[in-house]
Formats: structure tokens, C-alpha cells, sequence
């Protein structure tokens, strides 16, 4: 019996139209990063990457020298979102004195052997290929103090990913001279500042102990571009200043930084008591007249109290010094402080507050 003509095209038809769905339904996205340019990439997941962890999308391996993870540190909740901090806020990051917490020698190296994965790179921060060296060598090693949100630039297939993450405090990263975080360290991924969240985003990771969404920060750059960084020494505990770029041979200890930025007034003399002379005796004078509007003999002048019977009158001639005005009450706030809040007055409070102290 024949087929007929018609029926065969339908069922040919029909076997290409399975075939292509079949095709689509095994079509493959990673379900957690979004392209560059796609707006799911701003905020819809949130990724918590500790601080030894590759992440999503590793651009080169790790090339992080330190994974020092602090302790516990309770955080007051930031309401409306990341509280932010300019990125030469002093004691926001942190590290070690004359060494670096990411090898940026072989940070350079894996990206110009790759060249895909270094022309990705220069495109995600906005420079040529040919110049992503000095770019990376300008750049400043650090080490996370807080919890931090920031937006993570990943390489998948050729392609680049986008995400929203934060990084556990001790994390190693490279911050530009505005002092935002620029490279982490653990897996070579370009990060950017942080995009703003449309709701509550799913957050994806495992969170570690101490982290509180309330507590993470984010770095907005510095009114200028800085010379040097005043971070936190995590081995000494003592404070250090550590100058922009790769060379931290150049590191030096600070004394702890002052809260008050407006210099204090220069010291002025204390005033002199204001004194009373008596006149030496003279021949009295003529007693004045009452009916001629003048003081009589037993009036007091508003204002001025008379000695009690205790107190002996002056002599002719002394000098004799009035009592001491009454002193103005000190303020138990003590003096206005106009310096950033989150400086912590030593580099390892005892409660374990770090950068943000309780409010």
C-alpha cells in the first residue's frame, strides 16, 4: 500500500520540529552567572564567596598569597542596603608590612599567556590588551576588613560572565588608587562596584560564621586618588602605610590615625583674675546729697555684692583680686569628632568589632 505523498512531508516535518526542541530543551546556561550586559546580572542572585574560595567562572588560578580568615566580628544592620565606605577610609583594609597579599607577577603571567582570557580581561576594565601589565602592576594588594559587596566579572566559553557577590573579610584583592577592589585575588576575576538590588536577592554559597547581611560594606572611590594606603598590619596589629602599586617594600609603620581631622586650636594665655584697687586715704570727700539724686551712704550698686562681717576690708593701696568666675562644666562627650566613624581606635578591639564598631 502507498503512503501517501502528504503524509510523509507531515511526519517529516513533525521529526524536524521534535529534533529542534530536543536540541533547545538541551541547550545549556550556567543557572547562577548572566552575561555581560544582562540585566539579571544586578542583583537577581548574590553569590558568597569566602575567602579561599575559586568562585564561578575563574579567570586565571589563584594567585592569592594569604587566606587569613578573622574571627567572628558582629556587625550593626545597615538598613536600605550595603553601608558604604570611601575606599581610602583609614583601617578599611588590611595586610601584612612588606608583603604582599596577592603574587601579581603571576597574576600578569596567566593572563598574557592566555590571550583570549587577557583580551577579556582588558575589556571588562576598559583598556587595551597591550596595556593590562602596568595596569596590574599599578594596583595595590590589600586584605578585606569587612564583608564586602561587590559586582565579579567571570570567564566561561569564550564569553564573559557577570555577578553580584560578596567577599568574606580577609579576602585577598588588588585595589585601584581611589581604593575600590579591582582584582580577587583567589581566582583573577575583574570586579567592579557593587550594582543596585531590585528586592531581595537569592543568595547562593554557604555563609560563614559571623557574616550578617546588615554587616557587608561597600566601597565607594575616594574623593581623590591616593598615594598611600593607612591599613591594619593583621600579624603586628599595628597600623602601617602602605603606597600605592605592587611594591609594598615600601611600607612603613604609622602611629594609630587620629579621629579629629581639623587641627586643634593653638593654646591661648590664661586670663588674668580681674583685681580691684583701693585708693590710699585721701581727705574725704563731701558725703553727696541726697535731694541732688546721688547715691546716699547706704545704697548698694546693682550687681555688687558687699564682703560679710568676716571678711577683712582692704588696707589703703592693696590690690585685691576678685574670686575666680565660676568654671563652664566639661562635656562628657568629650570633643566633637569629625573624623570617619569607622575608624576603630586600634587595629584589634577586644569585643571583636573590627572596621564598623556597634552604633
Amino acid at each position: 500500500m502507498r503512503t501517501p505523498t502528504g503524509t510523509v512531508v507531515l511526519a517529516c516535518v513533525l521529526s524536524a520540529a521534535l529534533l529542534l526542541s530536543g536540541c533547545v530543551g538541551h541547550t545549556t546556561r550556567h543557572p547562577d552567572t548572566t552575561r555581560l550586559g544582562d540585566d539579571a546580572g544586578t542583583g537577581g542572585e548574590l553569590f558568597l564567596l569566602s575567602a579561599a574560595a575559586p568562585g564561578p567562572d575563574p579567570f586565571t588560578d589563584s594567585t592569592a598569597l594569604t587566606a587569613a580568615t578573622p574571627s567572628p566580628a558582629p556587625r550593626t544592620p545597615a538598613a536600605g542596603g550595603p553601608r558604604s565606605l570611601p575606599g581610602g577610609t583609614p583601617g578599611l583594609y588590611g595586610g601584612t608590612e612588606r608583603t604582599g597579599s596577592c603574587d601579581i607577577g603571576r597574576q600578569v603571567g596567566h593572563l598574557v599567556r592566555d590571550p583570549a582570557r587577557g583580551r577579556a580581561f582588558a575589556e571588562v576594565v576598559g583598556i587595551s590588551p597591550a596595556a593590562l601589565p602596568d595596569h596590574v602592576r599599578a594596583l595595590t594588594p590589600v586584605v578585606l576588613r569587612a564583608d564586602t559587596r561587590v559586582t565579579g566579572h567571570g570567564f566561561r566559553a569564550g564569553r564573559i560572565t557577570r555577578y553580584q557577590s560578596v567577599l568574606q573579610a580577609g579576602t585577598a584583592v588588588l585595589v585601584d588608587d581611589r581604593g575600590l577592589p579591582r582584582v580577587r585575588c583567589a581566582c583573577g576575576n575583574p570586579l567592579g562596584p557593587p550594582a543596585a538590588s531590585h528586592g531581595t536577592p537569592v543568595t547562593r554559597g554557604t555563609p560563614w560564621p559571623g557574616y550578617r547581611p546588615g554587616g557587608v560594606i561597600a566601597v565607594t572611590p575616594a574623593s581623590q586618588a591616593v598615594a598611600g594606603f593607612t591599613i591594619v598590619d593583621v600579624t603586628a596589629r599595628t597600623w602601617i602605610e602602605r603606597r600605592t602599586g605592587h611594591d609594598v617594600r615600601h611600607d612603613r609603620a604609622l602611629p594609630p590615625p587620629a579621629r579629629v581631622t581639623d587641627p586643634p586650636d593653638p593654646p591661648r594665655p590664661a586670663p588674668s583674675p580681674p583685681q580691684i584697687h583701693v585708693p590710699p586715704e585721701t581727705e574725704p570727700s563731701p558725703e553727696p546729697d541726697p535731694d541732688a539724686g546721688g547715691a546716699s551712704p547706704g545704697d548698694t550698686p546693682a550687681g555688687v555684692s558687699l564682703p560679710d562681717a568676716e571678711t577683712p576690708l582692704p588696707t589703703s593701696g592693696e590690690t585685691v583680686p576678685l574670686p575666680d568666675p565660676p568654671a563652664e562644666p566639661e562635656d562628657p562627650a568629650g570633643p566633637d569628632e569629625v573624623g570617619p566613624d569607622a575608624v576603630p581606635d586600634n587595629p584589634d578591639p577586644p569585643d571583636g568589632a573590627g572596621l564598623i564598631p556597634d552604633d
